[in-house]
């Protein structure tokens, strides 16, 4: 006998500008053609003198409760320091503990250091920003350093220079090549992906080449894998002070975890990028829409919910809830909370 599934519930939500209260799914559109939002936004254009910018159109919703979801909107010179204290203004009631976003396979996060591409002991000594001929400089030699370091580990482990293959030696050229270290970034991160999935095909690879052979080119990109890896933790800033033009691109999905103990997960995406006017430059990230606040019914006696038993919680928080009077009935560990609209609801 077949058996019909319940259906998933589409989250509601409001639009900013028009109040229209709308599906999750409609919301993107909607805001696209909102009346009241490009009025807003042709009066601003009009009325300002300001230079026009790039403004990244960024959706935020919970990993596990996606049900709590936000649209806004971000100016692309901003640095991940505005979106971390926006989504913490949003959905965060303590601020107690460290968060991060990953990003293209990067971590950025608020405890790394701000000695991006020299040590602590170069920063302090040196005082005035490197000259273009010096930065390339130094950069030359972090990355001969790299080289080196591992390609003395390749002949220790083979027996044979690393870059005796032709093919290795134009890569060990590549990477030498004059280039800024934005440049050098990106095509670092490019090889990382292509190394990966080449580790995969050869691990796959069932032509008839020898074991030997095999293994010396599983080496061959495990060493290359370091060298990037090495290069990019030397001369990428991973703080949070990277700008989110430099980092995100639209149909960019990234994540945000607040908190590495009772972690909360948010998943971005970006959705959208327009030329435009900022109105407030002291909070320049822009709300569109928000979920509106769910509704639960209490798990004891169908009455609206107001409390939510402490926990972790990686579905919906439907089970947990309970009214005012039926939560003073309940023993549960930890204790209850207020249910807040947010992902980190049942969460201290």
């Amino acid at each position: 006998m077949e058996t019909q599934s319940t259906p998933r519930t589409i989250s509601q939500g409001t639009c900013a500008f028009c109040k229209a209260e709308l599906a999750k799914n409609k919301m993107t559109q909607h805001l696209k053609f909102c009346k009241q939002r490009l009025a807003t936004l042709a009066t601003q254009e009009k009325q300002s003198q300001e230079t026009k910018t790039r403004i990244f159109h960024i959706l935020a919703e919970g990993q596990y409760n996606t049900q709590y979801w936000l649209h806004f909107e971000v100016p692309a010179s901003e640095s991940l320091w505005s979106l971390d204290r926006f989504l913490k203004d949003m959905w965060i009631d303590d601020l107690d503990h460290l968060s991060g976003f990953t990003i293209n396979g990067t971590n950025y996060s608020t405890d790394y250091p701000d000695d991006f591409f020299f040590s602590s002991e170069e920063v302090e000594a040196e005082e005035e920003d490197l000259s273009e001929e010096e930065e390339e400089k130094e950069l030359r030699e972090v990355i001969d350093k790299a080289i080196s370091q591992f390609a003395e580990g390749f002949v220790s482990l083979l027996g044979i220079p690393f870059n005796s293959d032709p093919l290795i030696a134009e890569w060990v050229a590549e990477i030498k090549r004059p280039r800024s270290v934005v440049e050098l970034i990106d095509f670092l991160k490019a090889e990382r992906v292509r190394i990966t999935k080449e580790e995969r095909s050869v691990r796959k690879d069932e032509q008839d080449i020898s074991p030997e052979t095999r293994r010396i080119r599983v080496l061959t990109l495990q060493y290359q894998k370091l060298i990037v890896e090495e290069l990019l933790d030397e001369v990428e800033d991973c703080s949070m002070e990277v700008s989110l033009g430099r980092v995100l691109k639209v149909g960019q999905k990234f994540s945000y975890i607040y908190d590495y103990g009772s972690s909360t997960y948010i998943n971005l995406r970006v959705i959208g990028e327009r030329e435009g006017i900022i109105q407030e430059k002291k909070e320049p990230v822009q709300l569109l829409a928000q979920n509106t606040v769910p509704a639960f019914p209490c798990t004891v006696c169908g009455k609206p919910a107001t409390t939510v038993a402490m926990g972790y919680f990686t579905d919906s928080i439907a089970d947990s809830v309970f009214c005012t009077a039926c939560a003073k009935k309940q023993d549960k560990e930890g204790g209850m909370l207020p249910i807040i609209n947010s992902p980190r609801v049942g969460v201290l």
